[in-house]
């Protein structure tokens, strides 16, 4: 497909695209996610936007409906089971993924439909951008363009909030874990574990999300060491439910929490 055809080949049912959004007390962001949403270079009729509702207190709901195609309750525990619960509702045969707080570019989705619907991709991302240009931000952004480099054996470290993949390749890894924390991370891992799932990174695959959650790198790092030695070294998935607050975290919290009897 060339790049200025903004066309992508659609189901009997004239869905093509799921674009699934989980969604937990979003109120102040999700309204200008859905309508960027809805701003796409893709024709409307292509793709359908499934939010995931994690019981809101707030008016996240109202909102979605206002937007989204169909909203549903979320049934398995985590962000990884709110990704999945979406795909339960979802029709098209690729999966997109985002988050309530993140705006996507206008090109976002026109992409996506060319790398997998025509240009016979299994996969695709794009950049992640934070939309508060902060210096802890930058440092961040700085740091993930070492995942790049990994491009070349085909190993991808998918961002949760920008993640497109086929249905068929979806179901091949079994999709989401029912975990919080680098659920994002687990299922890029097992994508290139399982060897023949052909991904590709599209610069025009852009979003844009918050920098809410990095108040401090330490405590950032913090929480992503917590959530690494967790996956790796005692494989307690459970703990992986356990999402730390990020302003929240510090050296002596991360002990205690290491200390924890996940029983308890």
């Amino acid at each position: 497909m060339p790049h200025g055809d903004h066309t992508a080949p659609a189901d009997e049912d004239g869905v093509a695209i799921s674009v699934i959004v989980p969604a937990r007390n979003e109120a102040e962001t999700i309204g200008v996610c859905l309508r960027s949403l809805a701003k796409q270079h893709l024709p409307r009729e292509a793709y359908e936007i499934i939010v995931v509702d994690g019981d809101s207190s707030d008016e996240t709901c109202a909102i979605a409906g206002r937007h989204a195609d169909t909203v549903v309750a979320q049934v398995r525990r985590g962000i990884g089971g709110a990704r999945k619960d979406g795909v339960d509702a979802a029709s098209g045969r690729v999966l997109v993924f985002t988050d309530a707080d993140t705006s996507p570019a206008p090109t976002w989705l026109a992409a996506i439909a060319e790398n997998l619907l025509v240009g016979g991709y299994d996969a695709s991302t794009g950049p992640t951008r934070f939309c508060e240009r902060t210096v802890r931000s930058e440092i961040l952004q700085i740091w993930r363009k070492q995942y790049h480099l990994y491009h070349v054996f085909n190993y991808y470290r998918l961002i949760g909030s920008n993640i497109a993949i086929t249905r068929q390749a979806y179901d091949r890894v079994s999709g989401h874990r029912d975990i919080s924390l680098l659920e994002d991370y687990d299922l890029s891992l097992r994508m290139f574990r399982e060897g023949s799932i052909l991904c590709n990174y599209d610069p025009r695959q852009i979003v844009y999300t918050s920098s809410r959650r990095i108040c401090n790198l330490f405590s950032y790092m913090l929480v992503y060491l917590y959530g690494q030695y967790h996956y790796h070294v005692t494989r307690d998935y459970a703990r992986l439910l356990q999402y730390p607050r990020f302003d929240e975290m510090s050296l002596k919290v991360m002990l205690e929490r290491l200390a924890e009897d996940p029983e308890e």
